[in-house]
């Protein structure tokens, strides 16, 4: 959710660090300045390529935070201008194309909150093992303003207390940023933001009060973002959702209309809300080789955005404190450790991806799995939308187009909203034991996936009212689950809230999805229509005489267990028997196959030939087709089967057995009747 963003006033840009001349600082062999600055730049960003392409592979195992990845040069590099510990306020901190050399120790800035280093183009800034630039609570922010170029590598940065939603280090989202092997940590805000073609690589976020990293940009204009094998842990001491519920501002890093970005090979963990979040119009998303783990809220969080990869990824013990929340309101909405909330695959957007693709992922034991999610009141102008901005198809600044009437027909029907689209989960792994998360979590609210929506109700003018959306995310919008690997008692939502259904049901012809997976090893098995043991009781339920018939529930000699019904002919010639639940049973997908199949016997002589006559019902109760099965005269046990096609517009099924007696008294018994869909034709 978008919110409105400060900017340090221009004016105030007379606090900053640096003058004509500096008041201290040595010049290291100043003739070669500019080149050795490039080769250091160079040599470093190879060894951090390397790095990252290790890391790509087995994704973020080991800490940065602490680690000796973080310890800078010990000696200067050759044209640096070093500046010592202490008070830098003096030191002009400003040249372009200039490499700093910050010396061991404590360095701060002048007392006043809009004192900040100002940077110029290329400037290139690198700690010594041990330097420390400390914002002293005094300070709001660390680097700012907009020079393009700058190298910000092996510093500690810490103690600047930027606003909320506001961040230390590029405060102005500057361009071509490189920020690597740093600590940032302790400091109030954000403690990175991100501007276009910016990398970041191998830095520790940690502790921070908002985000660790807060990727916007006024304008929309960062393309070409990397966020490579770092560590965010702790970010959010501040817990602004607790301060402004429903803010929308929390987390590990959150990205706003990034258009392109790699996040990959970082370790995300026990940060005081989600992992990683991209909210509104991000597009071209690859989250590769990330491990997410012990977020208080959801893993990750695609929201109102287009095209992403989502792969290799280990997602484990996300969401403990987010999801019991909601158990503890009784509120059911399923939290997951991914949470598609109206994210389209888009292939009008241009991307490496038209779809949201969800694979090769680990998940383990977080409080849910995957959530796709569209709110039907949520569109561009509707006042459910949490951002002004439109869609990337009309245009972010043109939501007033989608207006009544125009947005009740196409094109903008269609283009004025995110849909939950061309979402594609397939070959990861999701394991689910509920004693093993959070002390045991209550299944009603665990252990579920999803793919659902809302009832839409307003405003008035709004297209998108009724059920729209729910058959629209479920039946139209191309989203599929398929080979995937289930372990544990998973559960899944679909259309709306309060349909729960079994792994079964989630696969069968209903829903049609998880083709090709296993749960707890096996093919799940689609629920049958329905299945009549005649074992409960001594009722002759569901079934009725129709005319020239009798009823008998019968116990003893039984097909299956100790009861079975009883047919027989109270006239001579017509009889019939019916089911009594007009228009029948529901669930039939049209153009399904289903196996109907009973057992049955003669039980007295002598048994007429009797047809078994399956009538398929659209829902008003119309017989659009009848299929007949035979049942010639057994004396012992014997099943009769048949396997038909629902026709189209069939939603119902219901039968009747006819049979003519040259008397009254033949009888003849049925048992274990079932109707079960096959495969789709």
């Amino acid at each position: 959710m978008r919110r409105t963003w400060p900017v340090a006033l221009a004016a105030l840009a007379t606090v900053v660090i640096g003058g004509a001349t500096p008041a201290s600082g040595a010049t290291v062999d100043q003739a070669a300045t500019a080149t050795a600055a490039k080769a250091v730049v160079d040599q470093a960003a190879t060894a951090t390529a390397a790095k990252g392409a290790a890391s790509a592979a087995t994704a973020a195992k080991a800490a940065v935070c602490g680690s000796s990845s973080l310890n800078g040069p010990a000696t200067p590099p050759p044209g640096a201008v070093v500046v010592p510990a202490g008070d830098n306020s003096g030191v002009d901190l400003r040249r372009p194309n200039t490499t700093y050399y910050f010396e061991t120790g404590t360095h701060t800035l002048a007392p006043e909150q809009y004192a900040q280093i100002v940077p110029g183009d290329g400037a290139t800034f690198i700690g010594a093992p041990g330097a420390v630039l400390d914002g002293q609570r005094l300070n709001r922010y660390a680097f700012g303003q907009h020079a393009t170029g700058v190298t910000i590598r092996y510093l500690t940065i810490t103690g600047f207390v930027a606003p909320r939603d506001e961040g230390v280090v590029n405060h102005d989202s500057g361009d071509d940023w490189v920020v690597e092997h740093n600590t940032i940590r302790d400091n109030s805000g954000a403690g990175l933001m991100a501007g276009a073609r910016n990398k970041i690589r191998g830095n520790c976020f940690k502790d921070n009060g908002q985000y660790g990293l807060n990727a916007y940009k006024a304008g929309n204009t960062i393309t070409g973002l990397v966020v490579a094998d770092n560590e965010f842990t702790g970010n959010n001491t501040d817990d602004w959702e607790t301060k402004e519920p429903g803010c929308g501002c929390t987390g590990g890093m959150k990205f706003w209309a990034v258009n392109g970005a790699d996040v990959t090979g970082n370790w995300v963990h026990a940060n005081h809300g989600p992992g990683i979040w991209a909210d509104t119009n991000n597009n071209d998303f690859l989250i590769e080789n990330n491990l997410v783990e012990d977020n208080e809220s959801l893993a990750i969080f695609y929201e109102i955005s287009y095209n992403a990869v989502i792969r290799n990824n280990t997602i484990r013990r996300n969401a403990w404190d987010s999801g019991a929340e909601r158990a503890t309101k009784g509120d059911p909405f399923p939290e997951a450790a991914i949470y598609l909330s109206e994210a389209d695959g888009e292939p009008r957007v241009p991307a490496r991806t038209s779809k949201i693709e969800i694979t090769g992922n680990v998940l383990e034991n977080n409080w849910g799995g995957i959530t796709a999610w569209a709110n039907a009141d949520r569109y561009c102008n509707s006042p459910a939308s949490t951002t002004g901005d439109c869609t990337l198809i009309v245009g972010p600044t043109n939501t007033a187009q989608c207006a009544a009437p125009a947005i009740a027909t196409n094109p903008l029907y269609t283009d004025c909203r995110w849909w939950t689209k061309n979402v594609d989960v397939h070959h990861n792994t999701f394991t689910f034991d509920p004693a093993a998360v959070d002390g045991g979590c209550p299944t009603q609210y665990c252990g579920h996936m999803a793919l659902l929506s809302n009832w839409g109700t307003y405003p008035d003018w709004s297209p998108y009212k009724g059920d729209v959306i729910q058959k629209s995310i479920v039946r139209e919008s191309n989203n599929s689950w398929h080979d995937n690997t289930y372990t544990g008692p998973w559960q899944f939502r679909v259309g709306d809230m309060g349909n729960h259904v079994s792994p079964g049901q989630w696969a069968g012809p209903q829903y049609a999805q998880d083709a090709g997976s296993t749960f707890d090893g096996a093919a799940p098995v689609p629920p049958a229509i329905t299945e009549q043991d005649f074992e409960s009781g001594t009722t002759t339920s569901p079934y009725s005489p129709w005319y020239g018939a009798e009823l008998a529930h019968r116990t003893g000699d039984a097909h299956g267990g100790t009861g079975s019904l009883l047919m027989t002919s109270s006239q001579a010639y017509g009889s019939a028997v019916a089911l009594d639940n007009y228009p029948g049973y529901s669930g039939v997908v049209a153009g399904t196959s289903y196996q109907v199949s009973l057992w049955y016997r003669e039980a007295a002589a002598t048994m007429p030939a009797v047809t078994w006559n399956v009538r398929w019902r659209d829902e008003s109760g119309t017989v659009l087709r009848t299929d007949a099965v035979s049942l010639a005269r057994k004396a012992d046990w014997t099943e009769a089967s048949g396997t038909f096609t629902a026709p189209a517009g069939a939603t119902r099924v219901d039968w009747a057995f006819v049979w003519n007696a040259s008397a009254a008294g033949p009888a003849f018994q049925i048992d274990d009747v079932v109707i079960r869909p096959g495969k789709p034709a």
